[in-house]
């Protein structure tokens, strides 16, 4: 087997002319230009509900406790 730069499976076809030169970087162009779809959209998701939790009033971000800015925390004896 050979180290070259694109990976390859390790296996080779018996009788088999290979695979055409362009195959491999349009394989990794393919792959790079999915991949950027896929965290662009992921990042947009993300922005939206940052920006949805950031325009809502400030709450506790424990669930089943609703805290406001007059509530005192409580205090310990001592």
């Amino acid at each position: 087997m050979s180290a070259g730069f694109w990976p390859t499976l390790p296996l080779k076809m018996p009788y088999s002319e290979g695979m055409s030169h362009w195959w491999d970087p349009a394989w990794w162009i393919f792959q790079i230009v999915v991949m950027s779809i896929l965290l662009l959209t992921l990042r947009r998701v993300a922005m939206s509900v940052d920006r949805d939790e950031s325009s809502k009033p400030s709450t506790s971000r424990r669930p089943g406790v609703s805290r406001t800015p007059t509530d005192n925390p409580p205090t310990l004896p001592g």
